[in-house]
Parts: C-alpha cells; sequence; structure tokens
C-alpha cells in the first residue's frame, strides 16, 4: 500500500492569534490617536473662540479710551479715523454711545452701527479678521468676524429683560456679541443657532459661570431633554446632546 505524504506549504498559512493580536493593537492605537487629536483640535477651537470673545472686549475698551465713543457709534469716523473716507467707514453714528440699529443675532445691514462696529475697529487697526473696506455682510470675514468653532459673530446694545430672541435667562443692560451660525439667519429657538450643548458649556464655563441662563454669558436655543439646556430648575446645559443646538450671548461691556 503506498502511503500519501502531506506537506505544509507555509506561504499559505493564515495568521496566527498572535499576529492578529498585534494588528488588532495597532489599529486601536491608531483609532486612539485620531479621537485624540479630535479632541485636541475641539479644545483648541474652544479656546481661540474664547480668545476672540476677549480681544473684541479689549479692543472695543482701547478705542472708547482712544476716541471717547463707541466703535460704530463715533458721529464724525471720516475726520478720526485714518483710512475712512470711503463707504462704509464713513457712515456715521448717532454718539449716543451705544451700538443701536438693531440687537445682536439678528440679520445685519452694512450701514447699521451694529456693522460699522467692525469697520471702525478694522480702520483704527484694533482688530484683524475683517476688513476697513468691505460691505460684504452675507458671509463671515467680510465685513464681520467669523469664530473659530464655526459661524461668526454679531453685535448689539441690549436695554435688558427678554430683549433678545431665545435666550435661556434675561440679561443685565449693556452690549452683547452674539455667536451665531449665518450672519443673514437670526438666532431663534430652532435657527442660527451655531454650537454644540458641550461646546456652549465650556465657552461660558471659560468666560463665565457656566449656567446657561445667569450671568454675562447666556445660552441661546430652547429647554428640553433633547435641546440646548435643559428645563430645570436647576437649568444646566445638555452636554451629552451632540447635535448643534445652542449659541450664545456674550457680554462685552
Amino acid at each position: 500500500m503506498e502511503k500519501t505524504k502531506l506537506t505544509h506549504d507555509r506561504s499559505q498559512a493564515g495568521f496566527t492569534l498572535v499576529e492578529l493580536a498585534i494588528v488588532m493593537i495597532i489599529i486601536g492605537l491608531l483609532i486612539g490617536g485620531i479621537l485624540k487629536g479630535q479632541e485636541l483640535i475641539a479644545n483648541a477651537q474652544i479656546t481661540a473662540t474664547s480668545s476672540q470673545v476677549k480681544a473684541i472686549e479689549a479692543a472695543m475698551t482701547t478705542f472708547r479710551d482712544s476716541y471717547n465713543a463707541v466703535p460704530g457709534d463715533l458721529s464724525n469716523p471720516t475726520a478720526r479715523l485714518p483710512n475712512c473716507a470711503a463707504a462704509p467707514c464713513n457712515q456715521a453714528g448717532d454718539g449716543n454711545n451705544r451700538v443701536d440699529d438693531v440687537s445682536p443675532g439678528v440679520t445685519q445691514v452694512t450701514t447699521n452701527e451694529n456693522a460699522t462696529f467692525w469697520t471702525h475697529m478694522a480702520a483704527a487697526d484694533m482688530i484683524g479678521g475683517v476688513s476697513a473696506t468691505s460691505t460684504d455682510v452675507a458671509a463671515w470675514g467680510g465685513q464681520i468676524p467669523s469664530a473659530e468653532t464655526g459661524g461668526g459673530f454679531t453685535v448689539g446694545y441690549v436695554a435688558g429683560a427678554a430683549s433678545i430672541a431665545a435666550e435661556a435667562g434675561n440679561p443685565v443692560a449693556g452690549h452683547y456679541l452674539a455667536l451665531q451660525l449665518e450672519p443673514g439667519t437670526a438666532i431663534a429657538a430652532a435657527a442660527g443657532l451655531a454650537l454644540t450643548p458641550a461646546q456652549a458649556a465650556r465657552i461660558d464655563r471659560k468666560l463665565d459661570d457656566g449656567v446657561p441662563g445667569t450671568g454675562g454669558t447666556l445660552a441661546a436655543g430652547n429647554s428640553g431633554a433633547t435641546n440646548c439646556w435643559t428645563a430645570g430648575p436647576p437649568t444646566v446645559y445638555n452636554e451629552g446632546q451632540v447635535g448643534i443646538l445652542c449659541s450664545l450671548y456674550l457680554r462685552i461691556q
């Protein structure tokens, strides 16, 4: 009887358990590295946006100290600001020490005080990210600045009480920035929103008290278990929700 000899072709062998384990570890490390990188980018955006708010407030203070007027409200910008002979920079304000025309968080008009607020500070070389000659209020980075988290900033004077849209709490009177999604879409309970609840909460904690309805940083959006903040009391940001459910009003002066 003839015997058959079996041979083992190592070139056709599969992965060993050790090799599979090594591959899985490498894949896990790659995924972990990607997730950590995304977290670092998100943290950097939050920090940068918070720094933008502080820089805008500092620029407004410097402008008021230098010109004894509020940017955008300056009654004689052509005579007092460099390179300000043409529109929109030459648009005079009414001199009442407020950025009037519309509240923060609504659509913009290039000759309104809340648009020339940025123009006057750019002409005075006190802020970047906008152009002193731009009349583009339909996109961020023209006449009005973008935010590092996405969206951008509008500005206006708030008289107090419930005088801005979709806010979590009544504001103290003063000038506020609104961080909103698009310059042509006003903030409302379900529109114009630019942030996740976690992003809004982290900016609030960096600049204020971390509570959506109190202090100088107020959440905008809607309340409820699947919205920007809880119905409360107490009200807190719904940081487990991942959708774009929030915007912020940020008091600067």
